[in-house]
């Protein structure tokens, strides 16, 4: 951002030295990158008055000059029709270079040699053409520099502005920031609009929001009878030293209006408009539209034009379209200034590849209450340059209007962010230069409000940084790192590293995968609209769609790396991850809720062919088996696995993990739909478990060790026929219950159905080990507890020995 300085003066009269603003303007936060000189291409360049012109004595179309200097005379031959005699003219001598580079020389036009050149407009870069020589004022000494002149003497801040200071993109945010810091008063741009009675906006034309939510906001004004030309000298060179060329005086005003109050215009020729009418509306897919830069683009739905009654006229916040563009013939304009979604600015910016400073400043979040001002701004110059003259009335679309903002703020708690020890008057103070709106509560507590402009303060903490700032970081007192002993891995710490290296001992591979994800991942995932995990934390400000929202599954991510990995004819994969996600809390305030979760994918064969094996796909009990695997070693006591469905998982092939009466993962086959959202040729098997859960059942205490048994055990097998729909893990729990002590251990080794078992029954075998710690087993006890079993067994589930 480019601040000439004398230009800034005009809102505050700042007395400090160019350097001395820079420095407390960085210091403040507000960095100033160096003090640009925007006269320095004009120096070399002298003044010059035309003493006389003669015909070329042997071309018709040349003149030659003899030009005075505050130094002697020149001899200048020249093309231009529009001097005379006393005429002050910028001359660039033998050996100069001018604004765009150019070096001058000695040239001989048939005979008559030129010791210089006569400057237009056009070559210092104040116009893109000129007919003539520039004439300066008849006041003009000779000795004068032409950058005085030009008004191009005083330095620019160059400023580096940090993306949340969005406000400071135009001269009057920075202008609000040196009142601040300085004390001096604000001087506000005069905004007097003069209306014409009886031409009323509405009978130029109409407008119609038909998206609110990508542009909340759109005025406009007309103004006609214009008189389209080059703009005063003061407007083209204020736009020089801010890095813009001068176009004409209607598109230089809106450049002038964009770079005083941070808010961009785009003038519409109204004649050029069909049906007097503008939509704000969504692009067609394909829709076509040529830019101002004369190249045609192609737009989607994801990106918002402004339209008249037939096509799109223009790309909101980013560029406008040739088709309307103001031209020296235009005689009515139709003038917007609205407010668009950053998001979709931002995005659609990227997408065309076209980076505006329009762009620029809708992408960053402006002013919502901002655009009207902007609109009287533009009416009140173009009447004070005589350019044009200004319909009654303003056209302001604001459906929804945007709620005031407030923090709550504890001077406290700023106290402790700072390590300062303000009185809260002095906070109030502080604030109170920077237009924050404060009511004050019990017990150094206040309500502020927040100025539109300052997009960028949400909450507490940057209340706290705006009054640091201003008392001045330098004035905050150094104090030493607290020093402490080195620590060590806490035991969650050693948990999680312990996990990973069973996953990687395990044969896994460890990826990590972006936190944030957009709409289209819930998508892909297969979840239905009214699905919890689409319940995301969204951004503010995100780099793009893609990436708007923190994810609440790690899901998504293992399957864009399998299916990364697919595309390249990698199929064989065992990955994991161990990462956070992220849950909305119930209200803006708090920070969402972090949870670590463990992810993996298994996909392709999980054997190679071999001379003692075959080749297998890795499947359902693959991953099972991981994950038992992984709770004994933890080790996790009480945990089951129970049928369940998952959106993204296959109906019939998925299961939850339940520890503790808790659900604390799922595990499945991928479903069909998701399968093919993420091109994976093959069967893949996911499951996603719960940490923060898990944590919570693992057996934290030191580990026993306990001597080896010392009596023999007694081992049983059964075989039950029971209803197919019954869980394995309720009839071991049930066997493990009725049992008591004495039984050691069960395992199922064996599922049967077809044959001679009925249709909607199946056989379940399991085996059992009896053993006591203090004596030998009798086979009668054991027989005892076994009828015990079967009959509890026959009761509850209706099963019977297999015959």
């Amino acid at each position: 951002m480019r601040v000439p300085y004398n230009w800034l003066r005009e809102y505050v009269p700042v007395e400090l030295d160019p350097q001395e603003l820079a420095d407390k303007m960085s210091m403040a936060g507000i960095a100033v990158e160096e003090l640009d000189d925007p006269g320095a291409p004009y120096r070399d360049l002298r003044v010059g008055e035309v003493c006389s012109l003669e015909p070329h004595p042997k071309a018709e179309k040349l003149l030659v000059c003899r030009v005075r200097l505050s130094d002697g005379e020149i001899t200048v031959v020249t093309a231009a029709r529009n001097l005379k005699a006393g005429d002050k003219v910028p001359v660039a001598l033998t050996g100069a270079r001018l604004p765009d580079g150019t070096a001058i020389e000695e040239v001989d036009f048939q005979g008559v040699v030129s010791q210089g050149m006569l400057c237009s407009e056009e070559e210092l870069g104040l116009s893109r053409e000129a007919e003539g020589i520039m004439v300066l004022p008849p006041e003009t000494a000779l000795t004068a520099d032409l950058p005085v002149i030009l008004g191009l003497d005083s330095p620019v801040l160059v400023l580096e502005l940090t993306p949340n200071r969005a406000d400071c993109y135009g001269m009057l945010g920075v202008a609000r920031e040196v009142a601040a810091l300085t004390g001096c008063p604000l001087r506000l741009p005069e905004l007097t609009v003069v209306e014409e009675a009886g031409r009323e906006i509405k009978d130029f034309i109409d407008v119609e929001l038909l998206d609110p939510e990508l542009c909340p906001r759109y005025t406009g004004r007309v103004f006609y009878d214009l008189k389209v030309g080059e703009a005063p000298l003061w407007l083209k060179t204020r736009l020089l030293a801010a890095g813009m060329r001068p176009v004409n005086n209607v598109v230089d005003l809106t450049n002038y209006v964009m770079w005083e109050l941070n808010q961009p215009l785009h003038a519409f020729d109204l004649d050029r408009l069909a049906g007097k009418k503008i939509l704000v509306r969504r692009a067609k897919d394909g829709e076509h539209l040529v830019t101002l830069d004369g190249v045609e683009r192609v737009l989607t739905r994801q990106d918002l034009v402004i339209a008249d009654a037939e096509k799109a006229q223009g790309i909101a916040g980013v560029m406008g379209g040739e088709a309307s563009e103001v031209s020296p013939q235009t005689r009515t304009v139709f003038l917007e200034s609205a407010y668009f979604s950053p998001v979709n600015t931002r995005r659609t910016a990227q997408n065309l590849g076209l980076h505006s400073e329009a762009a620029l400043r809708f992408g960053k979040g402006l002013d919502p209450e901002g655009p009207p001002a902007a609109l009287d701004r533009m009416a009140h110059l173009l009447a004070k340059i005589g350019a044009g003259r200004t319909a009654a009335g303003i056209i302001d679309r604001y459906p929804r209007p945007l709620p005031a903002r407030k923090v709550r703020m504890r001077a406290e708690r700023v106290n402790n962010l700072l390590g300062l020890d303000l009185e809260a008057g002095q906070m109030e103070e502080i604030l109170g230069r920077l237009n924050f709106e404060i009511s004050k509560e019990q017990g150094g507590v206040f309500q502020v409000g927040v100025p539109s402009y300052r997009q960028d303060i949400e909450n507490e903490a940057d209340l706290a940084e705006e009054i640091a700032r201003l008392y001045g970081y330098d004035r905050i007192p150094a104090t030493y790192p607290a020093a402490k002993q080195p620590g060590t891995l806490t035991p969650r710490q050693l948990w999680e590293k312990e996990i990973r290296d069973l996953m990687q001992g395990y044969g896994f591979s460890e990826i990590v995968t972006y936190s944030f994800h957009g709409e289209k991942t819930f998508d892909r995932l297969n979840l239905p609209g009214d699905d919890p995990l689409r319940r995301a934390v969204r951004l503010k400000i995100p780099l793009s769609e893609e990436g708007s929202l923190m994810r609440t599954t790690l899901l998504g991510g293992v399957l864009e790396v399998l299916s990364y990995n697919a595309k390249r004819k990698i199929d064989n994969l065992s990955l994991f991850e161990m990462a956070r996600i992220y849950l909305p809390a119930g209200d803006e305030e708090t920070l969402p809720q972090e949870d670590l979760h463990l992810a993996g994918g298994l996909m392709g064969r999980i054997h190679e062919k071999g001379w003692n094996q075959p080749a297998r796909q890795a499947d359902f009990y693959d991953a099972k088996g991981v994950i038992e695997a992984l709770l004994a070693e933890l080790p996790v006591k009480e945990w089951r696995f129970e049928r369940g469905e998952h959106p993204a998982m296959h109906p019939g092939r998925t299961a939850f993990l339940v520890v503790e009466g808790k659900r604390a993962g799922v595990i499945g086959e991928v479903h069909p739909k998701v399968k093919e959202a993420y091109d994976l040729n093959l069967p893949a098997i996911l499951f996603e478990l719960d940490l923060e859960v898990i944590w919570g059942a693992t057996e934290k205490e030191i580990i026993q060790v306990k001597p080896l048994p010392k009596f023999p055990p007694v081992l049983r097998d059964i075989a039950l026929v029971l209803p197919a729909g019954i869980p394995v893990g309720e009839v071991m729990s049930l066997i493990q219950a009725t049992a008591g002590c004495i039984l050691e251990k069960v395992e199922l080794f064996d599922v049967y159905s077809g044959g001679a078992i009925p249709k909607d029954r199946r056989s379940l075998a399991f085996s059992l080990v009896f053993r006591l710690p203090e004596r030998t087993l009798q086979d009668d006890e054991v027989n005892a507890v076994l009828e015990k079993i079967l009959a509890r067994l026959a009761a509850e589930y209706d099963a019977e020995i297999r015959r």
